[in-house]
């Protein structure tokens, strides 16, 4: 092999410059293209959030069937296509379901009449114990009309595993000792649930937990009293924090029918990631020094 073959081949300042400059130009165009792509879709998300829409907690992809009030068995599938609220309740402790009695009841009666929209109380106690006939007392003490309202009954083990996995109820504990014989066995937080037309469970983990926002109103409450002038000592975010608190109840409350109102209108529930700007970009990046590679090898072979 002579040593003129292992020379490097002449290269074009030019071409390697005009390289240079078309791929930052592309590069330049192609993020801002990204990034405008990005605050629009962050503008619109913000704009959404305003208006009611919650972040997806889950999406229910299985059938639970149970019997009802009435003594019939029917499937969560059958609210396919409907908004429907979920609460856990305990037949045999009616003092562990008054709060959220009362907001399912609230409900009942702000949307009466939309045929879109339906309620479900699940609950946690043994069937073979306290099964459907307990269930339609409660239905009937409430008012619940079987075409808006549910109570359900299944197996316990089943139902708090519904609960706790598809609704993401974290919060069902296990008493014990002289609590449990007080209270029950279960310890339920009064928690709801906005599940959407496409069995998309919606909200925040926390949100509409009533029992913790009662808690954190008496909690402020005590704080601010044992501390006379507290509020007007706490900075600006503190104090705003502490005022939500104070009224925590009244604001997760409106900020519940407001997610229901405007899933009712809403026809995107999830907006998928813009990707394909950022592919046309890479594509196009890479193609060009795809092309600029092979053209620049040709002309190295003469």
């Amino acid at each position: 092999m002579n040593a003129s073959e292992l020379e490097p081949a002449d290269r074009d300042p030019k071409v390697i410059r005009r390289t240079v400059i078309i791929l930052f130009i592309l590069m330049f165009v192609g993020g801002t293209a990204i990034w405008w792509k990005y605050t629009q879709q962050q503008a619109r998300d913000q704009e959404e959030v305003v208006e009611g829409r919650s972040p997806r907690i889950s999406r229910l992809t299985k059938n639970f069937a149970g019997i009802c009030q009435d003594g019939e068995s029917r499937g969560l599938d059958d609210l396919e296509g409907k908004i429907w609220v979920v609460a856990p309740i305990v037949p045999n402790h009616p003092e562990e379901n008054l709060i959220q009695l009362a907001k399912m009841k609230d409900l009942a009666e702000r949307y009466k009449g939309r045929k879109d929209f339906h309620l479900v109380c699940l609950s946690v106690a043994d069937p073979e114990k306290h099964g459907y006939e307990e269930l339609a007392k409660i239905a009937e003490e409430v008012g619940a009309d079987i075409n808006q309202w549910w109570f359900m009954a299944a197996g316990e083990k089943k139902m708090i595993g519904f609960l706790k996995d598809h609704l993401k109820m974290a919060h069902i504990k296990q008493r014990s000792g002289a609590e449990a014989e007080k209270l029950g066995e279960l310890d339920i937080a009064a928690q709801l649930r906005v599940v959407d037309q496409s069995r998309r469970v919606r909200g925040e983990y926390q949100h509409f937990d009533f029992d913790f926002a009662h808690f954190k109103t008496e909690e402020t409450k005590k704080a601010l009293e044992n501390e006379p002038g507290l509020l007007d000592r706490l900075k600006p975010d503190e104090r705003e924090v502490a005022e939500f608190y104070l009224n925590m109840d009244a604001e997760w409350t409106k900020r519940m029918y407001k997610v229901i109102d405007y899933t009712f209108t809403e026809t995107e529930p999830d907006s998928d990631p813009d990707y394909i700007t950022g592919i046309v970009v890479v594509v196009g990046i890479l193609g060009f020094i795809i092309f600029q590679g092979l053209r620049l090898r040709k002309r190295a072979k003469g």
